[in-house]
């Protein structure tokens, strides 16, 4: 890959990065609509959970229409950085410490996640998501190759401290 090629990827990533947030669709019906399950992932059933009907379908349709418009950004192939995996797919990526409270708290997720049997799994207390928020598409031919995954390690955001409590 030239070096305007990889400059210009590298530029595209960091503006969808601080673009404002999306016009993000309202939680209707009002959240949640069932009691939140986690189910562990049979693969790794020490690391993943699955939350089965997270959204009902009418919201999701309403989420998946809205992604649609997004302005997703093609990642460059070629070889990829150290301690990174090689990855080709369409993805928007913006922090929004709203939304992602918003998820947290006007979901069910905080609730889920909090349940006896499965803090165990997080190492800790959960306390919040991170406002990271990233949205993947993959199309044919694109990819996530295997790599290793370091825990994310960073310090409480702003937006979550006042959440914390050692009750």
């Amino acid at each position: 890959m030239s070096t305007s090629a990889s400059s210009s990827a590298s530029t595209a990533a960091t503006a969808s990065s601080n673009a404002p947030p999306p016009a993000w669709p309202p939680f209707k019906p009002a959240l949640p609509v069932t009691d939140l399950l986690p189910e562990p992932l049979e693969q790794c059933p020490d690391k993943v959970v699955l939350l089965p009907n997270f959204w009902p379908k009418s919201l999701c349709n309403t989420f998946v229409a809205f992604l649609r418009g997004l302005a997703l950004e093609t990642t460059p192939g070629g070889r990829p950085k150290r301690n990174m995996a090689a990855r080709v797919n369409d993805r928007f990526q913006v922090d929004d410490p709203a939304f992602a409270r918003r998820l947290w708290l006007g979901t069910g997720l905080r609730d889920a996640l909090q349940r006896e049997d499965v803090r165990a799994l997080w190492g800790g207390d959960v306390v919040g998501l991170n406002s990271n928020i990233r949205v993947y598409r993959y199309t044919k031919g694109q990819y996530f190759d295997a790599h290793l995954a370091k825990k994310p390690r960073s310090e409480l955001p702003n937006h979550l401290r006042s959440d914390c409590s050692t009750d």
